[in-house]
């Protein structure tokens, strides 16, 4: 098992503006991390998973991704 953080949106209670909330986790792969937090979270959109337990880097790789994108 791995360290997954798992970035995910909320809009019932976030704006569009807001930076997506945290779910760490110990999963087998990235899905394995998606399908524990959508447990956790019943509709939320998923929108990054990071490979480990650092907030700053998931955000950070989050943000420039969308940038590029």
């Amino acid at each position: 098992m791995n360290d997954y953080l798992v970035l995910y949106r909320d809009e019932r209670v976030m704006s569009p503006v807001d930076a997506p909330f945290g779910f760490t986790c110990q999963a087998d792969d990235a899905e394995h991390a998606e399908e524990q937090c959508l447990n956790a979270y019943n509709d939320v959109d998923i929108v990054w998973i990071h490979p480990g337990r650092n907030m700053d880097m998931a955000l950070s790789d989050y943000w420039n991704t969308e940038a590029d994108a």
